[in-house]
């Protein structure tokens, strides 16, 4: 049977009414709305099967059980079939969690109430959105392209001292690629994209605008989505996920550090409306990009088989020593803490993770394959070298990674060249540099249970 493809979104922006929303660990709180958030959903029919892409322009995903609710109330589609991943933007305000780790509310700032409000509307938008999506199929074809954007950077800079920390770090390994699959109709007129890349979208995450308030973003992955639909029109829906990304961050950002005689950083924010700024220079380069390898995709197939199944990664864990002051470990590891009274830094003497083998982490690593195209989604924000690594070994040459595909596990999974390199990362729940293998081999074993 023909392939047949909808699309749809629906805005997912808090109301007027819930403002304030409290700011991730201390930071302002957000105001208003700057740019508008939304939920953006493919639906995909093989004649056979019924697929689901979906995302949104949130920090994490809500929770999974009504997720999947919601979509098998507007259609038959089986669990598995179903793909959900944020674009992990930090400038918007977050949906109730599915699970609660210990101290995440104190974390997050998070009012109860408000949260299941937002929630509330977060749903509404994910209903909105698929339904317009099934209601719209129609007889399609798709492609695969890649291309490379230039936007993002490695995170993990050593400093004169031998400590590691967030700094742009031009010589580290960043995965420039930009993936995409392209969905048209009969006219090959877009449906649909989606883009793959790696880069966490932060620049508006405390970053003021110009008249010094903290507002709610899509950052860059929300800029470009726009920018590209206006680009196309047709209604089509360009839906942008987050690579392997665990050490990348935007080639810009809206502080710097000043570097001091003793080989500290001193970071200096920019001038208050400088993040939406960089946001619309680097989203509009980033969409530029997108559009560049969207028209270059010019072979299209019109059938189309769908198989989606999942592997569990056990993964060497850590844990903090017992009563050690992981909160102001993590002020020492970024160098925020305030000089002393004579200009003196504290000693930075950073806590030893211990580790915990009666524990192992238990990564899910999911796959959705569509046709020549394998969509691999990550639970955890690995390193851009581990989702380098998982592309170069798979069987499949059209394979894309998505990180935060599960919003129930979450940890950061720092690659084997950063083994010793103790940035915030390294103090997860995984043991650093100890997991570049086994999560290639738990991806072939997945691999294994597919009919290729």
């Amino acid at each position: 049977m023909t392939l047949r493809v909808g699309a749809g979104k629906a805005c997912i922006s808090p109301t007027a009414d819930l403002f304030p929303f409290a700011g991730f660990a201390g930071s302002d709180p957000k105001v208003e709305v700057h740019d508008d958030l939304y939920t953006r959903a493919i639906v995909i029919d093989n004649g056979e099967k019924l697929a689901a892409i979906v995302n949104f322009d949130l920090g994490m995903l809500p929770p999974w059980k009504e997720m999947v609710e919601i979509l098998q109330s507007v259609m038959p589609i089986e669990e598995k079939y179903m793909f959900f991943a944020p674009t992990h933007s930090h400038g918007s305000p977050h949906a109730r969690p599915s699970v609660k780790p210990a101290g995440m509310d104190k974390l997050m700032n998070r009012n109860e109430e408000q949260t299941e409000k937002y929630t509330a509307i977060v749903f509404k938008g994910l209903k909105e959105a698929v339904e317009k999506a099934y209601a719209t199929l129609r007889p399609a074809k798709y492609g695969f392209g890649t291309g490379e954007s230039w936007i993002n950077v490695n995170r993990d800079k050593q400093f004169e001292d031998g400590y590691w920390m967030q700094d742009n770090n031009y010589a580290g390994y960043a995965d420039k690629t930009l993936a995409v699959i392209k969905f048209v109709d009969e006219e090959e007129k877009l449906i649909a994209a989606v883009l793959n890349y790696a880069c966490h979208a932060v620049l508006t995450f405390v970053g003021k605008d110009a008249d010094g308030k903290c507002k709610v973003s899509g950052d860059i992955p929300g800029y470009t989505e726009a920018y590209v639909e206006r680009r196309f029109g047709n209604d089509a829906v360009v839906l942008w996920t987050p690579a392997a990304q665990g050490n990348i961050n935007p080639v810009i950002g809206t502080g710097v550090f000043t570097y001091l005689d003793d080989g500290y950083g001193v970071r200096t924010n920019l001038p208050d409306g400088t993040a939406f700024i960089l946001r619309a220079s680097l989203g509009g380069q980033h969409a530029i990009d997108s559009i560049k390898v969207l028209n270059s995709i010019t072979e299209y197939s019109d059938t189309m088989d769908i198989q989606a199944d999942r592997e569990i990664i056990p993964l060497p864990a850590q844990k903090p020593p017992v009563g050690a002051d992981m909160g102001y470990n993590r002020l020492l590891v970024d160098n925020i803490i305030p000089l002393g009274p004579n200009g003196e830094h504290p000693e930075k003497k950073l806590v030893i993770m211990e580790d915990d083998p009666d524990h192992p982490f238990q990564m899910e690593l999911k796959m959705l394959k569509l046709g020549d195209i394998a969509v691999l989604g990550s639970s955890n924000d690995i390193y851009s070298e581990i989702g380098r690594d998982m592309k170069a070994a798979s069987p499949m040459k059209n394979t894309i990674v998505v990180v935060h595909t599960n919003p129930a596990i979450n940890s950061y999974i720092p690659d084997k060249t950063a083994k010793d390199h103790l940035t915030f990362q390294a103090y997860g729940f995984v043991k650093p540099g100890a997991c570049d293998e086994l999560i290639v081999d738990g991806m072939l074993r997945l691999f294994k249970k597919f009919d290729l």
